[in-house]
């Protein structure tokens, strides 16, 4: 059978002349595809038939049967990936929503989590954020997938426009965290829709709750870790940055007694054993008022115990990552030029210990970076760690091999 032949069945009630219409005014075959004439429907046409078809799934969203219940869940998930059928499911929330009761099945509520996502990418985002109070058990949800899902719709929801309507379900948020926290599983999707809501502008509701955050940081999986970093610098750039600053001693950093938030945020970036997370903490850091370029002065007198460390650590490993950290942190300091002047006052001089010039413009060593120890003296990385490595075998007091002072710091 020829296409149109094969499409007539569809439309019983339909003339011949009425799908093709060229046979209606002559015997002439016609030409093109008979297809692109059966496509053609009026748009209020496709507005009734995904309206017919959107009460046909709610309907079915009713059924005692959970079999029909989810596959009607499932079909209004593929179908919002539309964007006709999106607008019509947006204008027509509160049926679809009856998939999201307390005591409905998994599946469904996941099915339905994600429709709502899709229309929300879509330009909805406002439609569905008005109906957060259904929403929101979702969070206390037993089924840890589910919660993961309304923390990643909630995400979307502000990073689309509805920050502002969002803003107030900050404490179930981060409820739904904690309660993952307690239970050993916990979720970085709830501390992501929280820094997508700071970062949109309210970074200052986000930030009544912090105090779980800062706990986050000692938190054993580096996941989590870094979510925290990223969600109080998110805090700091979505409008809440001076009360960051003056929150003074607000929690016990491990190791450092109690500590500002600048100070835990500074020992994670260079304590922590996970790469990544000294990033996340370091740039964070950036966004606090601490780091401001015209208060670096005020900062290095009021926190010396770092302004120590970080000279200390100038002799450690500053390569790739951790090297990226402690930069970012020296400019959080304004100690960039302490730290830095060394390569570039040091072209055409040679190292006195191998008698090999030092990389000038952070060129390669096979020898390493150029390390000062605290007397002034200058050597490579490799040939200071193996002097201070061979007068520790011979019991000796770790001194420069040139002026013989003490008191330095490096790693043998």
């Amino acid at each position: 059978k020829t296409t149109w032949q094969r499409a007539l069945p569809m439309f019983p009630s339909l003339e011949l002349s009425a799908v093709v219409p060229a046979f209606a005014e002559s015997k002439a075959v016609a030409r093109g595809l008979p297809s692109r004439w059966l496509r053609k429907e009026d748009q209020s046409d496709k507005d009734f038939r995904h309206s017919l078809c959107l009460n046909r799934l709610c309907t079915d969203l009713t059924s005692r049967d959970p079999d029909i219940r989810q596959k009607a869940a499932e079909s209004l998930e593929h179908l919002s990936k539309g964007d006709s059928f999106a607008s019509a499911l947006a204008s027509n929330l509160q049926p679809a929503l009856r998939g999201l009761k307390p005591a409905e099945n998994g599946p469904v509520k996941l099915a339905i989590l994600g429709a709502l996502r899709s229309i929300a990418e879509k330009g909805h985002a406002i439609s569905v954020a008005l109906h957060g109070s259904v929403l929101l058990p979702c969070f206390k949800d037993q089924d840890i997938l589910v919660q993961r899902k309304v923390s990643a719709l909630y995400r979307v929801l502000a990073e689309e426009g509805a920050a502002s309507m969002v803003a107030q379900d900050v404490k179930s948020i981060m409820h739904c965290f904690q309660a993952t926290q307690a239970s050993g599983v916990p979720l970085a999707a709830p501390l992501d829709a929280l820094s997508a809501i700071a970062v949109a502008g309210e970074g200052l509701a986000v930030a009544s709750v912090i105090e779980p955050l800062l706990t986050s940081l000692k938190d054993c999986r580096p996941k989590i870790r870094m979510s925290a970093c990223t969600t109080l610098g998110a805090i700091a750039s979505g409008g809440a940055r001076e009360l960051l600053g003056s929150l003074g001693l607000c929690a016990e950093a491990e190791g450092h007694g109690q500590a500002t938030l600048f100070e835990m945020l500074v020992c994670t970036a260079l304590d922590d054993s996970d790469d990544s997370v000294r990033l996340e903490a370091a740039d964070a850091l950036r966004c606090l008022p601490e780091a401001d370029p015209d208060t670096c002065d005020e900062t290095r007198q009021r926190f010396p115990q770092l302004v120590q460390r970080l000279r200390a650590k100038r002799h450690g490993e500053r390569r790739g990552r951790k090297g990226e950290a402690f930069k970012m942190i020296s400019d959080a300091m304004g100690m960039t030029g302490e730290f830095g002047q060394t390569k570039t006052s040091l072209e055409g001089t040679l190292c006195a210990i191998c008698q090999e010039p030092f990389p000038i413009n952070n060129g390669w060593c096979p020898a390493g970076d150029p390390q000062t120890l605290h007397c002034g003296h200058t050597f490579h990385e490799k040939c200071c760690s193996g002097w201070f490595s061979w007068v520790k075998r011979c019991g000796r007091i770790p001194s420069c091999p040139v002026c013989r002072a003490t008191g330095h710091h490096v790693d043998a």
